[in-house]
């Protein structure tokens, strides 16, 4: 038995349909916004500066984005702002005074946004050095990062293939 169809089927004109193109921009934007946020490059992290030459490694592990403390064969730099020149190191104390009290103000700003934004202070720093800079001088931006609550280090070197 054959089903008669409805009035509204028998008065209905032909049109051409088209496609809705509205949604798939959504989705396709969608899609966009998800592949940029999940995107991730082991490439670098910072901009090392013209006079700094970084020393080669073995290592595999991929560095990811901290607070960085920079020696160049000039200056002492905190995330690419210079706090000092290496010429008014104290050869005599162990501490670099005016790096000590940038990291500390970095340090008590990152435990205010803690408690503000909920933002996690890791306490980690990434020391990105010149191949070049003595041991002496590394030793002493080590020592004043430990100091200031910056105790999980991290050497920034090259990898060599």
């Amino acid at each position: 038995m054959a089903f008669i169809p409805s009035r509204a089927k028998k008065h209905r004109m032909e049109t051409d349909e088209e496609l809705n193109l509205t949604s798939m921009m959504d989705a396709m934007t969608i899609i966009l916004l998800f592949l940029l946020k999940t995107y991730s490059t082991t490439g670098a992290i910072i901009s090392p500066s013209s006079d700094l030459k970084l020393p080669y490694s073995l290592s595999t592990q991929a560095p990811h984005k901290e607070l960085t403390v920079s020696i160049t064969r000039d200056n002492i730099l905190v995330s690419d702002e210079r706090v000092m020149s290496i010429e008014q190191i104290d050869s005599q104390s162990p501490i670099i005074a005016p790096l000590y009290s940038e990291l500390s103000r970095r340090a008590q700003e990152a435990k205010q946004n803690e408690i503000t934004y909920s933002i996690p202070f890791t306490h980690e720093v990434i020391v990105v050095a010149d191949e070049s800079v003595p041991f002496q001088m590394l030793f002493k931006v080590i020592y004043t990062c430990g100091s200031s609550e910056y105790n999980k280090l991290r050497l920034l070197t090259i990898r060599e293939r």
